[in-house]
């Protein structure tokens, strides 16, 4: 009796012991591969999940995140044989567990692969265009952009294939000449971006006097539609003035007569004025009450 009960109590605690070992967590962005005897069975998305205990089943553990590799700047040749060094960064992530697991298996060695791969896929980038592809002003960064897009999908072609990752994207983040072309390059450019000044110099310039002349034409015609606008409204103003003074002269002519005559007063005569008057001319009329 006391033999079947100890047998109990060593089989409950060797459960106690496995129990552990039978449940196992998987974390937010990563996904976990149980194999049996080693050999995969299936994968388990994040959350509380329960295997055979060790050594039956393990668990491997991968990271799914997006994660960002930045390479050390290297020194490749443009499609013309001029020196650049180019650096840049990719972004990547597991896109096949169970590949990643069975080939480069942590992420040093994954990103190892990749450096060796973005190396040789920029290098034919870069090498497939002449140094004034990546000069040119205004199209240095569609060109960089480009190459990048080309690197990345030759990258990304190889690394599911060969070790279940995928390349998110590729980007060169830096594009320096090496000092003993730096000299020439720079000449070649300040050459490039003053023939460039030049050619958008004369096209302002050409614009500026079309819109010069535009304008002047523009304030020709709206200064001569005034003036005819002036000239014909005097011309009724003046002819409704005659028409008014013959009106008034018809009415009364002796008093129109004296009017005038004092109008014709005011214009001759002022202050300093001295006039001397025949006694028999119309002016006189006026002053002397004839």
């Amino acid at each position: 009796m006391s033999a079947r009960r100890g047998l109990i109590i060593a089989v409950v605690a060797l459960a106690v012991a496995l129990l552990p070992t039978c449940l196992f967590t998987v974390r937010e962005g990563e996904v976990a591969l149980v194999t049996r005897f080693g050999a995969p069975q299936h994968e388990a998305e994040p959350g509380l999940h329960a295997k055979l205990p060790w050594p039956i089943d393990s668990v491997i553990r991968v990271d799914r995140r997006l994660l960002v590799f930045d390479n050390e700047p290297t020194e490749m040749l443009t499609g013309d044989k001029k020196n650049v060094l180019v650096d840049s960064f990719l972004v990547w992530r597991v896109d096949d567990p169970l590949r990643f697991a069975q080939t480069v298996k942590t992420r040093l060695e994954a990103e190892a692969r990749l450096l060796d791969l973005t190396v040789s896929e920029l290098g034919a980038a870069v090498g497939g265009r002449p140094m004034d592809d990546f000069l040119a002003a205004g199209a240095e960064g569609a060109e960089l952009v480009t190459t990048a897009e080309e690197a990345r999908i030759g990258v990304d072609g190889v690394a599911r294939e060969s070790f279940g990752i995928e390349v998110v994207d590729l980007q060169i983040n830096g594009f320096v000449l090496p000092l003993q072309n730096r000299k020439s390059v720079i000449e070649r450019m300040r050459a490039e971006r003053s023939r460039i000044a030049t050619t958008y110099r004369s096209e302002g310039e050409e614009r500026a006097l079309g819109i010069e002349a535009e304008s002047a034409a523009e304030v020709a015609a709206v200064l001569a539609e005034a003036r005819s606008k002036a000239e014909a409204v005097r011309g009724e103003g003046e002819a409704e003035a005659l028409r008014l003074l013959a009106e008034a002269y018809r009415k009364d002519p002796e008093l129109y007569r004296f009017l005038r005559t004092l109008e014709s007063y005011e214009t001759i005569l002022d202050e300093d004025t001295t006039i001397f008057l025949d006694s028999d001319s119309d002016l006189m009329e006026a002053l002397d009450g004839r």
